[in-house]
């Protein structure tokens, strides 16, 4: 064969080569909007949801115990009843004294609705009268009325329930972790020292605190407008004294489930990152203590 057919043959077959630079896919913007269509058609509303849920910033615990906490009926129920007795507390005797109008009593003379729907005046030939215009409740047996005295009494043992459990948490928290989390001779002391509060008869202290120091708080606290006279300054003693024994046992919840925590993988992890002491208790500490101070709040018992 000549070498010019054998070099025809050779340039016959076309040499195509190879891109180098690959061109980016096109895609049609019809079939773009097409194919999310599809894909929202196929996914139910539930998966559309779960992916959204995704997409966000995950929740904290606190977060995942209130969207609970809103899905359940009957807990929203007890808060709505909760609120509602608070509210009419707080707020019911301001409304309730200024319903209706003056009232010409037997033994008082002429009164207004700020005296006879106060919880502390006696209508003493209106006695035991049942529901009415003028007292929704009736009167009890020194006529009185009933709704204001109810009223008054819902407020005070708000007031010292809410005190009481602001001093036992905050002590219980402050006692408890520092017991936990440093052990050694702090733990020791405050362990003893839980004991000794755990040593007073709860009932016998707060009777002992309200006789020694009634008269003086009455006398230098009754000046004070949050609490006022006509005994209020007593019942910050009592509550003062309730939290004071009810403190250690919180303190004692408090320290074992510390105890647990600062053995965590998560707490080792940052005090390898070099978190200090004061970081850890604040930001991973105490914000899981929270579930156990709740319930432990919930069912303490004062006496």
């Amino acid at each position: 064969m000549d070498t010019k057919d054998k070099n025809q043959e050779i340039t016959g077959h076309e040499y195509m080569p190879p891109d180098s630079v690959v061109s980016p896919l096109q895609l049609d913007p019809d079939l773009t909007v097409l194919a999310e269509n599809d894909l929202a058609t196929a996914l139910s509303e539930n998966e559309l949801k779960e992916l959204a849920e995704k997409k966000e910033k995950p929740a904290t615990p606190l977060q995942d115990s209130l969207r609970r906490l809103r899905r359940d009926k009957r807990a929203m129920a007890s808060v709505g009843v909760i609120g509602f007795l608070v509210l009419l507390a707080i707020f019911g005797p301001f409304i309730y004294q200024h319903i209706g109008g003056p009232y010409d009593s037997a033994l008082n003379g002429t009164i207004s609705p700020q005296v006879y729907h106060s919880y502390y005046h006696q209508e003493l030939d209106r006695q035991d009268e049942g529901p009415s215009a003028q007292y929704w409740l009736g009167t009890d047996d020194l006529g009185r009325d009933l709704l204001a005295r109810l009223m008054q009494g819902l407020l005070i043992s708000i007031s010292i329930a809410v005190l009481v459990e602001v001093v036992d948490i905050t002590l219980g928290i402050l006692i408890g972790v520092l017991a936990g989390f440093h052990g050694g001779w702090i733990d020791q002391v405050l362990a003893r020292f839980t004991d000794i509060i755990f040593a007073f008869p709860g009932l016998l202290f707060i009777i002992l605190v309200a006789g020694i120091f009634g008269a003086w708080a009455d006398t230098h606290l009754s000046g004070i407008p949050i609490i006022g006279a006509n005994g209020n300054a007593r019942l910050l003693l009592v509550s003062l004294a309730l939290a004071f024994v009810a403190w250690p046992l919180m303190a004692r919840y408090v320290r074992g489930q510390t105890l647990q925590l600062k053995e965590q993988q998560f707490i080792e992890a940052a005090r390898t990152a070099g978190t200090s002491d004061t970081r850890i208790i604040l930001r991973h500490i105490v914000p899981n203590l929270f579930s156990i101070v709740v319930v432990a709040a919930t069912l303490a018992r004062c006496l």
